[in-house]
Order: structure tokens, then C-alpha cells, then sequence
């Protein structure tokens, strides 16, 4: 096969030469906005701007940082969506908060994350009241039957009562369980 002839400037073979490229550079950028989206998606880069912030001390002193399960769970099990298209779309909207931290005076301090708690503890209730706390439900989907010698009797019976609910009516995670990983601000 002569090789030169297919990448001719030609109009038969400049489309061939054009499809091959771009299906290489579409196969390298997509491997590499793979290896972007999941190093960004690490405990230890979400902990390089909020290293000074208490959140990972709340996170292993409460039932999500090791408790009776034994399982400690990562920034993004909770604050990521597991679907690849909800999480390429919440990437993308909190690729905004690298902006914050670079223009954000004290971004990094205790005092910020106290004073601007509520604030954020109101967007992230937000956000799992919109998907149902999805986030919430893929680890501990169907808990109530699938390990009922784990949960109290009145917990067994109040989530019981609301899955019978109408869906428009049910509450979601978060409505009962505020405060499982991070302090919830008080007022």
C-alpha cells in the first residue's frame, strides 16, 4: 500500500487524513479528561484547599469516618453524583469553586468555613433535596431490608412509613439526617 497516496492533498484523502486525526486526538482527549476528572475527584485534592477547614476531623469523627461498618467514605461519595453524566455536569459547576479559592481572601481558614457554614450546609441540603439524595442512597440503598439487625426498631418503622408514602409526599435522606459527616450550623 503506498502511503504517501493516501495523505495526498486531495480531497478524497485529506478527509481520510482529517478522520484519522481527529479520532486519535478524540481518543487521547477523552483518556485524558478521564485522568483529569478523577485525580480532581481525590480525597487529598479536595483536602489541598480545604486543608485548614475541619470537615475531614468531622467526617472521621462521625458514623461516615469509620464507624460500626468500618468503612470511611471520601469527599466524593458524598459530594459527587455517581452517574457519568450528573458527575461530568457537577465537575463542571464546581470547577467554579477553584475560582473562589483563588480569589477568596481566608478562603482557607476555620473562621471562613464557620462563618459561610450555614450558607454552604444550605446549598448541599439543596442539592441532595433535588436528587433525592441519590449520593446517600448508593451506599445505603435499602438498608432497612437488606440489614435490619442494624437499625433500631423505631428507624426500621419510621422509614417504613415513608417509603408507604406517596412519592410527592416521602422525605429524603437529608430531612431527617442532618449533620451525618459535617457539623450543621445551628439557627
Amino acid at each position: 500500500m503506498n502511503w504517501r497516496a493516501l495523505f495526498k492533498p486531495s480531497a478524497k484523502y485529506s478527509i481520510f487524513a482529517l478522520l484519522v486525526v481527529g479520532i486519535v486526538v478524540g481518543v487521547v482527549g477523552y483518556f485524558a479528561t478521564q485522568q483529569t476528572l478523577h485525580a480532581t475527584s481525590t480525597d487529598a485534592f479536595c483536602m489541598s484547599c480545604h486543608s485548614n477547614h475541619s470537615l475531614k476531623d468531622e467526617v472521621m469523627a462521625s458514623a461516615h469516618g469509620g464507624g460500626r461498618a468500618g468503612i470511611t467514605v471520601q469527599c466524593q461519595d458524598c459530594h459527587l453524583p455517581h452517574g457519568p453524566v450528573d458527575y461530568l455536569i457537577k465537575k463542571i459547576i464546581v470547577s467554579k469553586d477553584l475560582y473562589g479559592f483563588l480569589t477568596i481572601d481566608g478562603f482557607n481558614t476555620q473562621e471562613w468555613l464557620d462563618e459561610n457554614r450555614k450558607e454552604q450546609a444550605d446549598l448541599a441540603l439543596k442539592y441532595f433535596r433535588a436528587n433525592d439524595s441519590a449520593n446517600c442512597q448508593h451506599c445505603h440503598t435499602r438498608i432497612y431490608e437488606n440489614q435490619p439487625e442494624t437499625m433500631k426498631k423505631m428507624a426500621k418503622r419510621m422509614h417504613a412509613n415513608n417509603f408507604k408514602k406517596e412519592a410527592d409526599k416521602r422525605k429524603t435522606c437529608v430531612d431527617c439526617h442532618k449533620g451525618v459527616a459535617h457539623v450543621y450550623p445551628k439557627g
